[in-house]
């Protein structure tokens, strides 16, 4: 019989090196495999939708492709470390807190906690980065809260978020019922839309704003304050499992965008409204166009990057020289190596540092397995570092290449790549032909395939030289059908593309878990997740079309959600929770980038400037999904009862 190694005298167990790689090895194979899973559709979906139906190929996939590989490879180490060091803290203050501390050392840690995880979550830092795509003359206060005044932004959505904790402990110590809030909060926020959709220089906010409730609501925040909800709602006898954190989600996705308005309306009357772009750079708006930008300085290198020569001098007074050479000398700070750490470190250890305090001042109770402690944080300011760098040459680039090709798909593209030049070419040779709507001019050329017709341009021809610069016009994908299909085709790749992303994400299916519990088994797990999917779907086709098809944000916001309301007031308290929870849980770190991504990059070829709104769209229908289908299994459920007891 052979005898197993002996145990150590010190307890430890002994394991050689390279078993001790082969463990970390395929640990570390099955969480990136994790990740690999949530991204892959996203990835190839969109490649595979570019590269084979609108026939454009992927331009530097190289960099794309290590720009993904940095975002799987972020992502599994950001939420390892979460996981591993920040977590841990999390639930131990969360849970135990309540117990130990009185209501107003609660109210001031649900404060800072919910301002410090919004720090952390890697969506807000990807809003921060937006900036450059914003031209301030066209949207000013949107450029500015984008640019210079990120910080005042990220500040206003902590703001918000940690309001929301703090609401959220309270509706928990004192039993109150999640409806009030949602009665008074959501048309409070359509209403101050409203308001601010009618002042010129702060409308093209409206769309940001609702989208940072779900950039909020990522890894980050959503366990931390779950876990401060359980801890209080066991401690006043008001719920035992998951079901006691139900509803802070809800309230941390609307708070930001109430903040974020407010901060619109203040700053109002400082940013100028949209004009034109040599008049945003007169000495008529210099004022607020130097609040804009920065400074006077900021504002003369955005103006020569921006005016032709004559227009700079008009405007300055002095020629360019000297504001080239300022920003000769300027190194953008966002796309350094340094500045991308100098955020990680400043979104995860202001967190720790506050968890940490906590359980040593407040809760009187020692730090266990330290070590654990500082790997985890490593690990999470690694990986935020590693997401953000792959963020920014990845998905970010994907997105917005993706967006800007989906109207290729109905609308036609000169292809200046490949022009040619014809040379000898004489009045003589060109043809005329009449046409339905007037003559038109053609030049025969001798091709591989024989002779052809190219359609003439005078404007590229030079009579002088005889030379003739042909463009070629690509077809697009949908060439002979109706403008309206090539819409409807856009509109089905989006729904997809939202059906597909929502699928994939962990906290959904987690959250099915709990309403089966609730339920009883009588709504299934796999029927919310593909009802939530289906809305996510919906609400991301709906908002492509606002972009597509210039349609006011609050009309694709304000009537689901005044539908949302009146089901709510026919559902029963869990079910609202979980219904209105599910819309923060559909936005996760992936998702969000990508579809702000893309929805920017196609408001750049459909040329509208507020193209931000729909990963709020994308929030609002499935808890209209939710909901009617919530009342829809109660009806059936109680017609199959009232069945049974006639067969009796």
């Amino acid at each position: 019989m052979k005898r197993s190694p002996p145990i150590p005298r010190d307890g430890r167990v002994r394991i050689a090196l390279p078993d001790r790689f082969s463990m970390i090895w395929r640990f570390a194979r099955r969480k990136l495999s994790e990740q690999v899973r949530a991204v892959s559709f996203l990835v190839l979906y969109l490649a595979v939708f570019q590269i084979l139906i609108l026939r454009q190929p992927l331009a530097n996939a190289l960099g794309i492709a290590g720009g993904i590989g940095a975002v799987v490879a972020g992502l599994a180490m950001f939420l390892e470390g979460l996981f591993l060091g920040v977590m841990p803290l999390g639930e131990r203050c969360g849970l135990r807190l309540p117990s130990r501390a009185g209501t107003a050392a609660i109210v001031v840690f649900s404060l800072v906690l919910g301002i410090t995880a919004t720090l952390a979550e890697p969506a807000i830092g990807f809003l921060r980065a937006q900036g450059s795509s914003v031209k301030p003359w066209e949207a000013p206060m949107l450029y500015m809260l984008l640019n210079r005044g990120s910080s005042w932004l990220v500040t206003a959505v902590a703001v918000g978020v940690g309001a929301a904790v703090v609401l959220g402990v309270f509706r928990f110590l004192r039993g109150w019922s999640l409806r009030p809030f949602l009665y008074v909060l959501i048309p409070l926020l359509l209403g101050v839309s409203l308001w601010v959709y009618e002042i010129p220089s702060a409308a093209s906010v409206v769309g940001l704003a609702w989208d940072t409730g779900g950039a909020t609501t990522g890894p980050v925040t959503v366990p931390l304050v779950i876990a401060l909800g359980i801890g209080v709602s066991r401690i006043v006898g008001r719920g035992e499992g998951a079901s006691g954190g139900l509803g802070v989600v809800t309230l941390a996705s609307a708070l930001p965008v109430l903040a974020v308005l407010v901060l619109a309306l203040t700053l109002a009357p400082r940013v100028p409204a949209p004009v034109d772009r040599d008049a945003f750079f007169s000495s008529i708006h210099r004022d607020k166009a130097v609040f804009t930008a920065g400074s006077e300085e900021d504002l003369r290198i955005l103006a020569r990057d921006s005016l032709s020569p004559e227009s700079f001098a008009a405007a300055f007074g002095e020629d360019a020289g000297r504001a080239a050479e300022t920003a000769s000398e300027t190194t953008p700070a966002g796309g350094s190596l340094r500045s991308h750490l100098g955020n990680a470190v400043k979104s995860i250890l202001p967190m720790a540092i506050v968890l940490l305090v906590t359980l040593r001042l407040m809760l009187r109770e020692r730090v266990a397995n330290a070590d654990e402690l500082a790997l985890g944080l490593a690990f999470a300011v690694a990986g935020f570092f590693l997401f953000n760098i792959g963020m920014e040459t990845g998905l970010n680039v994907l997105g917005r290449e993706a967006g800007r090709n989906l109207p290729k798909a109905y609308t036609a593209e000169a292809r200046p790549d490949r022009a040619r030049i014809f040379e000898g070419v004489e009045e003589s040779l060109i043809l005329r032909v009449l046409g339905g709507d007037g003559p038109r001019e053609y030049l025969p050329v001798e091709d591989r395939s024989g002779p052809v017709l190219l359609p003439f341009d005078r404007d590229r021809y030079d009579p002088e030289t005889s030379m003739y610069t042909h463009v070629p016009v690509e077809r697009p994908f949908l060439a002979d059908a109706p403008r309206w299909a090539g819409f409807a085709a856009v509109l089905v790749f989006v729904f997809v593309m939202g059906f597909g992303a929502t699928l994939a994400e962990p906290s959904l299916n987690a959250l099915g878990i709990t309403l089966e519990e609730l339920t009883v088994g009588t709504y299934r797990r796999s029927f919310l997740v593909r009802t939530v999917a289906v809305g996510v779907g919906f609400g991301m086709a709906a908002g492509f079309a606002r972009i597509l098809l210039d349609i006011p944000l609050l009309y694709i916001l304000g009537i689901p959600y005044v539908l949302a309301l009146v089901l709510t007031a026919f559902s029963s308290e869990e079910f609202v929770g979980i219904a209105w929870d599910s819309a923060g849980v559909t936005t996760g770190p992936i998702t969000v980038p990508l579809v702000i991504a893309a929805g920017l990059g196609i408001g750049e070829q459909a040329l509208a400037v507020e193209s931000f709104g729909v990963v709020a769209a994308a929030s609002v229908f499935p808890i209209l999904a939710v909901l009617a289908s919530g009342l829809a299994v109660k009806l059936a459920n109680r017609r199959s009862l009232d069945l049974n007891l006639d067969n009796l």
